[in-house]
């Protein structure tokens, strides 16, 4: 992915009010190690750590389009076997929380919300990646879909959340 300007990031929000945007605070370093292998960008916001952000540019000729979560307001963390809903990993070194993102427009600002299980460290798109151990791989020979179907998923609960 094309690491977007903290402006173009800001301009992009379809679930969040103007001055929510603008109080977003990027990780450091941004851009994100690697960036040219995720689908999508997603941080936790260094000084509001209850908020969370989405990032994705779904294909070349789309805009970028990003999404504020909510995470959990308790300390606890989740056990490190939770299922990712976009990775379908359990393998995130803190586990996956459960992420809730308001819908856009009239519906979000009456409190209706999506949510989903994403990994704390939003390395879904590393981990779709990784080579596959033996006995994940298809005996038939078929591909490995592991990437499109992340894609597929991301841009899914996007659309959950604009819809």
């Amino acid at each position: 992915m094309d690491v977007p300007t903290p402006s173009a990031l800001r301009s992009a929000f379809i679930n969040s009010s103007r001055s929510k945007a603008a109080s977003m605070s990027l990780p450091k370093p941004w851009p994100p190690a690697r960036a040219d292998e995720l689908d999508f960008l997603g941080w936790i916001d260094p000084k509001a750590p209850q908020r969370a952000y989405l990032a994705i540019a779904p294909a070349p000729l789309h805009d970028l389009t990003c999404v504020e979560l909510r995470l959990p307001s308790s300390p606890a963390r989740r056990s490190k076997q939770t299922m990712c809903d976009l990775c379908q990993t359990p393998d995130a070194p803190d586990g996956s929380l459960l992420m809730v993102a308001p819908r856009a427009g009239a519906r979000g600002r009456s409190g209706d919300t999506v949510g989903l299980y994403i990994c704390s460290d939003f390395a879904c798109s590393i981990r779709a990646r990784r080579p596959l151990k033996a006995h994940e791989r298809s005996v038939t020979g078929a591909p490995d879909t592991r990437v499109e179907a992340l894609v597929e998923r991301v841009t899914a609960f996007v659309d959950r959340v604009r819809g």
